[in-house]
């Protein structure tokens, strides 16, 4: 739940930035309903993750910004709990190779969406839909490396994290493609 009071705080810190006449030049405005209905498939999972965090009508970037901290703090309660199975004893030498590289692939998503963030806070954008795009590649990667081992594994805990920090990251990305195209 760490998470959320982050969210929650990155949201009154970008109100009270946008409202002091700070906002990005050529970014809309609009509700959250309406970013989310923007989302394709995702719009549900957009709107769990917007309602009552984000402020009903403000600028995209404000939303696309949400969802990208939001998946920035689910990256790292996910390296954290990589970091524990990768402990002498917890989890079976087979599985060792796929949480390396979700080790190695969390790490690089995690530096991605920070700076994403910090870009969309400095309202510029000129890394931020590859950044996005490779932090997705990223998250998806660990996903695919799990889905390789035996079916057993596909019930860890681990495997539903990263599967929805995956549709959180895409969720991310989708809000931020509205200001940054696809």
């Amino acid at each position: 739940m760490a998470y959320i009071a982050a969210a929650v705080f990155a949201v009154v810190s970008l109100t009270a930035l946008f409202a002091g006449g700070e906002a990005c030049n050529n970014v809309a405005s609009m509700t959250w309903t309406a970013a989310c209905q923007q989302t394709d498939r995702w719009e549900k999972l957009c709107q769990q993750t917007l309602q009552g965090t984000a402020p009903d009508t403000a600028e995209v970037t404000v939303y696309a910004l949400i969802a990208t901290r939001l998946a920035k703090l689910r990256y790292e309660n996910t390296l954290s709990e990589v970091d524990t199975l990768l402990r002498p004893g917890n989890a079976p030498a087979e599985s060792r190779a796929a949480l390396d590289n979700c080790k190695v692939k969390y790490g690089s998503a995690r530096r991605l969406m920070a700076g994403v963030s910090d870009q969309m806070f400095a309202c510029d954008f000129s890394l931020s839909r590859q950044e996005y795009i490779d932090s997705e590649v990223g998250v998806r990667s660990c996903q695919d490396g799990l889905l390789r081992l035996p079916n057993q594994y596909q019930s860890w805990p681990l495997f539903k994290k990263v599967s929805d920090d995956h549709e959180l990251t895409i969720v991310a990305y989708l809000l931020g493609a509205i200001f940054l195209g696809r």
